[in-house]
């Protein structure tokens, strides 16, 4: 079920006005969000095809919800950004169909894997190996790097897995990407003093390792994680798409209400508008 798709979500997305110390964001589902601040907008693993089912008719990983937008209704957006190299987040057929409808948008991956988009032919990539800011527009973005389970780097010592801090237009932002908590995380997101954090919730458990899947934070571990880096707001995510590797969201709900009864969060459905503001 989505809340908006396709032209009357694009509508909203080109039209919606910001302000100062304000963000609007919007759920695309799984980890994919985008972004708007004044005239530019950027997104966040985006995953808007079905090319993962229909590329493997017996994988277990189907889409319990469609994609709210085509990819090619993301022309003219200025930055897609990609934490890892796993297909509903690094999701070739999605990038490679915005990439041919927006030649001025660029594409910000790991250099651990950034070959594959030059592969299909992307050319405009900011590659990201370590914890250097660079700017997109008006967002100013910081890669983190993060562990899907573990750290993991290439031969050439490069991280396989990143979050993003992203400020743009007074507010800070970090998307956590697929990670489990970890001090050197928690440090160096809580140095950085995000308003919003991004969390997955799914966890992991023995049935799905034995499956190959890999975990990520549960739903405890990822509201302490955004307690414990001092977020004005946590957003939960990762948990929507995938039945076979998901968790009920209520469970996250039901933590902050007995442990941490003034936190604010919101849970957000795909193709859903929310509007931060600061002050």
């Amino acid at each position: 079920m989505l809340y908006k798709q396709d032209e009357e979500l694009i509508n909203e997305i080109k039209n919606t006005n910001t302000y100062k110390d304000e963000v609007v964001i919007w759920s695309l589902g799984q980890s994919g969000i985008i972004l708007k601040s004044g005239n530019g907008f950027i997104c966040i693993d985006p995953y808007l095809t079905y090319s993962i089912e229909l590329d493997n008719p017996d994988t277990e990983f189907k889409r319990a919800l469609p994609p709210p937008l085509s990819p090619e209704q993301l022309a003219g957006i200025d930055g897609v950004l990609i934490t890892h190299f796993h297909d509903d987040h690094m999701n070739l057929e999605t990038l490679q169909q915005i990439s041919q409808v927006s030649k001025k948008t660029s594409f910000v991956a790991p250099a651990s894997h950034s070959s594959w988009l030059s592969n299909i032919g992307i050319h405009n990539i900011i590659q990201v190996a370590n914890d250097s800011s660079f700017h997109i527009e008006s967002f100013t973005i910081i890669p983190i790097e993060v562990a899907h389970t573990q750290y993991e780097r290439d031969q050439n010592g490069n991280p396989y897995y990143f979050g993003y801090f992203i400020e743009v237009n007074g507010v800070k932002v970090f998307h956590s990407g697929d990670t489990i908590a970890t001090k050197e995380i928690i440090d160096k997101v809580a140095g950085l003093q995000p308003d919003i954090v991004f969390v997955p919730i799914n966890g992991t458990d023995y049935s799905r390792i034995s499956r190959g899947i890999i975990g990520n934070m549960n739903y405890r571990e990822a509201v302490d994680f955004g307690i414990e880096v001092g977020a004005d707001l946590i957003i939960p995510m990762h948990y929507d798409m995938f039945p076979n590797n998901s968790e009920n969201p209520a469970y996250f709900v039901d933590y902050i209400f007995h442990h941490y009864p003034s936190q604010k969060f919101h849970m957000m459905v795909a193709g859903e508008r929310f509007i931060y503001r600061k002050k």
